[in-house]
């Protein structure tokens, strides 16, 4: 990285970063951009902005991927928890009943 990053660089970065799941250099990152965001402000050209805006964009919906996929395995780690914990059904009125399993099995697996 050289001196004074463009914030087209920042972002590429924090997109390798992202891509990567390197969240400490997300942290080191975010200063970095607002610095060189901070050099183009009131900047006039459409160009650099669309850019800039567009990279934006593709990092969002990174993180955004990255949220839903860090959600899903959190869900998925609680429902294998559970399994030993026996089983849920509910009756006609909805109302949930809880079913333990065998220790042998629960042990087994």
């Amino acid at each position: 990285m050289h001196a004074n990053p463009t914030p087209l660089d920042v972002l590429d970065q924090i997109h390798s970063a992202i891509l990567s799941a390197d969240f400490a250099a997300l942290a080191t990152l975010t200063p970095a951009l607002d610095a060189s965001m901070a050099q183009v402000e009131g900047a006039q050209d459409k160009a650099l902005l669309a850019k800039i805006n567009a990279r934006a964009q593709r990092n969002a919906a990174c993180l955004m991927a990255a949220g839903r996929g860090i959600r899903a395995a959190q869900r998925r780690l609680t429902e294998m928890r559970s399994v030993g914990e026996g089983f849920s059904t509910y009756d006609g009125r909805g109302k949930r009943a809880q079913h333990g399993l065998p220790t042998s099995f629960a042990l087994r697996y």
